[in-house]
C-alpha cells in the first residue's frame, strides 16, 4: 500500500488530500512498516515521499511513533544494518532517514514531535557526523551520489549530517551555538576523525 501510495503521487501531483487518510491509518496500524517502507521506496526523499512524510507528521499521535522508529533507524549505522518486515537490509537507511529530517525541518512550520525529541535527535546525528566520517560503504556512496543528483547536494555525507545538525540547532533557538562553533572552527575539527573528540568538546561547553 505505500509503494502504491508512493507511485500514485508521483503521478497525481495536486489531488494529494486523497490519499491522506489511508495513510494515516496505515502509519497508525503499522508505524515500523511504513517507516521502513517509505524509506525504502524512496530513499532520497523524492516529492511524493515527502508529501507522504508531510502527511504522517500531521498528526501527533502518529508522528510520535513514526518519529521513534526514524531515530531508531538513525541510530543503526553502522553496528548493524535496519532490516525491513520482508527481510531485506540495507546500509542505507541511515543517511536516507537524515535526507528526511533534513527536509522536515525545511518546512516553515516544523512539527512539534521533531522538538520533542531533540535530545535524541542530536545525539544520533552527532554520531552519524562521526560515523560517515570513518566509513563509506560502496552502497551508501552510492545513494548519496543519486541524493546529490536529485537534491542538487554539494556536500559529503558527513558534512551534509552537519549542516543537519546545524539546522535542528537554529530551529531550536540555538544559533548563538551554531555561531560560537563557527568562530572556533569547530564544524570543520568535527569532520575530522582524529579531532572530533575535542570538537564534541567543544559542543558541549
Amino acid at each position: 500500500m505505500v509503494r502504491y501510495i508512493h507511485q500514485w503521487l508521483m503521478a497525481n501531483e495536486t489531488d494529494e488530500h486523497r490519499v491522506e487518510r489511508i495513510l494515516l491509518d496505515l502509519a497508525e496500524a503499522q508505524p515500523t512498516d511504513v517507516v521502513m517502507t517509505l524509506l525504502r521506496v524512496a530513499p532520497t526523499c523524492d516529492r511524493a515521499a515527502m508529501t507522504m512524510w508531510k502527511t504522517i507528521m500531521s498528526s501527533l499521535k502518529i508522528a510520535k511513533e513514526v518519529q521513534l522508529r526514524l531515530l531508531d533507524v538513525l541510530g543503526s549505522w553502522p553496528e548493524h544494518s535496519t532490516r525491513t518486515s520482508d527481510g531485506d537490509t540495507t546500509r542505507v537507511f541511515a543517511l536516507a532517514a537524515t535526507v528526511v529530517v533534513w527536509n522536515i525541518l525545511q518546512v516553515p512550520c516544523v512539527p512539534h514531535v521533531v522538538m520533542m525529541f531533540f535530545p535524541r535527535l542530536f545525539v544520533h546525528l552527532l554520531f552519524q557526523v562521526f560515523f560517515s566520517t570513518l566509513e563509506m560503504p560502496k552502497e551508501v556512496d552510492k545513494f548519496w551520489k543519486t541524493c546529490q543528483k536529485q537534491h542538487s547536494f554539494t556536500a559529503s555525507p558527513n558534512r551534509f549530517a552537519v549542516r543537519t545538525l546545524k539546522s535542528l540547532l537554529c530551529r531550536m533557538q540555538c544559533e548563538d551555538v551554531v555561531v560560537s562553533m563557527e568562530r572556533k572552527c569547530g564544524w570543520d575539527t568535527l569532520l575530522c576523525a582524529d579531532t572530533h573528540h575535542y570538537a564534541v568538546g567543544l559542543l558541549a561547553k
